[in-house]
């Protein structure tokens, strides 16, 4: 990669969410993605900082109630979380506590001071996923300061968010934003951020599971099988085969169908909705033996989490159907995770999740069962995935999923879901960001599929 093509890539771990959205990006730096707030990328007395944020993130995160974690962190916790109504329209760019209290983090505090000296050393372009550092970077990047640091990014992760992602003079800031969606784009202005600090990219989503940027082969195949598996009857595509066929480049729908279809549950990477696991596995333990589903459980890469989860498969009596019609996945190495999760992606027919930024994987052409949202930025997420009907809500208690699952198979309504995600929502992210870091040329299609 030529120099004038690099950028740092900046995370944190606060669950999976935003380094899921760094690591498709990571080819932009030699260095690959760099994940603050950790005890190794960050200094003490601020690492303390990191290590309190993140117990907090954690425990809001799961059912249980917060730990006596100070009065002013649970308090920024419930600002943070906060997302104003959108309608009736309004100026919503006057600053928050929440936003206060961060710009007192970073000038009092030192908050990511020594990652700005980081980022200072190479002075490429940087792209974050995670608010904190990125308006950090941009309080500690005054005019004149020294050494200059390159143009600042920051990827809004879900299709909503709060105002603390924007810096508190938004007219001043020289951020740059890059949005997943179009109303995304629309609560940017209501803060106050410049039109042309926006880029409409879509959420990144990782190469290997889309082919190349011109024919999206990877995609396309794959979707078509998951369509096929997913339309057991030929409800789906007894209206729209001619649709399909010309939009995925293939020659006729076969006639042979394979019995069996995959469904992923996505467990959040702060553990999130684990119990659900006995639920699901008790409905579905008769179609796994069966042979007609097959049951991916995604651990993330906490270990009690994954402990956990074999434990249920104990008290079921269903280990011996590990590697047949039950895979887990897990992994303490991050990055080993996540390829892991890419990869079984490919063989996913339903993927069901708390609609995290996950939500955003329906470009994939993966129809998203939806479970219970956990704040506020979840829940415009779902009703994000509601609006382009990607999104299907449960239709009956979990343990009852082995009589509801195929109910929306035969239906149509999973197939239906699938081919409205892949045609809705944007999928070329990727390539977008990188094409703007390489160029700094914005260039904007009407269609999900256009770049």
């Amino acid at each position: 990669m030529k120099e004038r093509d690099k950028a740092w890539v900046v995370t944190v771990l606060m669950g999976l969410g935003h380094l899921r959205a760094a690591y498709p990006l990571r080819d932009l730096h030699h260095e690959g993605v760099v994940i603050y707030g950790s005890r190794r990328t960050t200094p003490h007395p601020e690492y303390g900082i990191w290590r309190r944020l993140r117990r907090m993130y954690y425990a809001s995160s799961k059912a249980g109630a917060i730990p006596l974690l100070g009065r002013t962190l649970v308090a920024l916790l419930l600002a943070i979380q906060r997302i104003p109504p959108y309608y009736p329209r309004s100026d919503q760019s006057r600053p928050t506590l929440a936003v206060k209290f961060l710009k007192r983090l970073i000038k009092k505090r030192g908050l990511c001071r020594s990652l700005r000296g980081t980022l200072a050393s190479a002075p490429h372009p940087a792209v974050h996923t995670f608010y904190a550092t990125a308006v950090a970077m941009d309080t500690l990047n005054e005019p004149g300061s020294c050494p200059p640091l390159g143009d600042q990014y920051l990827l809004i992760c879900d299709a909503d968010f709060n105002r603390v992602w924007v810096p508190q003079d938004p007219e001043a800031s020289r951020l740059h934003y890059f949005a997943p969606c179009t109303q995304v784009r629309r609560r940017l202005l209501a803060y106050g951020v410049r039109e042309d600090a926006i880029h409409m990219t879509g959420f990144p989503l990782p190469k290997e599971n889309i082919g190349s940027e011109a024919h999206l082969e990877i995609l396309k195949a794959d979707l078509f099988k998951r369509l096929l598996r997913l339309d057991p009857s030929g409800k789906f595509f007894s209206y729209h085969e001619k649709s399909v066929l010309g939009w995925l480049g293939e020659d006729a729908v076969p006639s042979e169908r394979e019995r069996h279809f995959t469904v992923m549950f996505a467990i959040g990477g702060a553990g999130a909705q684990t119990e659900m696991v006995k639920k699901i596995l008790a409905g579905l333990k008769d179609p796994i033996r069966k042979g007609t589903v097959r049951l991916t459980l995604s651990c993330g890469i906490q270990k009690p989490v994954f402990e956990r989860v074999q434990g249920y498969l104990s008290a079921m009596g269903l280990r011996d159907e590990l590697g047949r019609g039950l895979e887990i996945i897990h992994d303490q190495n991050v990055y080993a995770y996540l390829d892991r999760f890419n990869e079984h992606l490919r063989r996913t027919d339903v993927l069901w999740t708390k609609p995290s930024e996950l939500a955003f994987y329906c470009g994939l052409g993966l129809p998203i069962l939806m479970a219970d949202p956990i704040g506020a930025h979840e829940e415009l997420n779902k009703r994000w995935l509601r609006e382009i009907h990607a999104g299907v809500n449960l239709p009956g208690p979990v343990e009852a999923c082995g009589e509801w699952l195929f109910d929306l198979r035969d239906n149509g309504r999973l197939a239906e879901a699938a081919w409205d995600g892949f045609l809705k929502a944007r999928k070329l992210g990727t390539y977008r960001i990188e094409r703007i870091i390489r160029t700094g040329e914005i260039t904007e299609g009407s269609s999900p599929l256009e770049l």
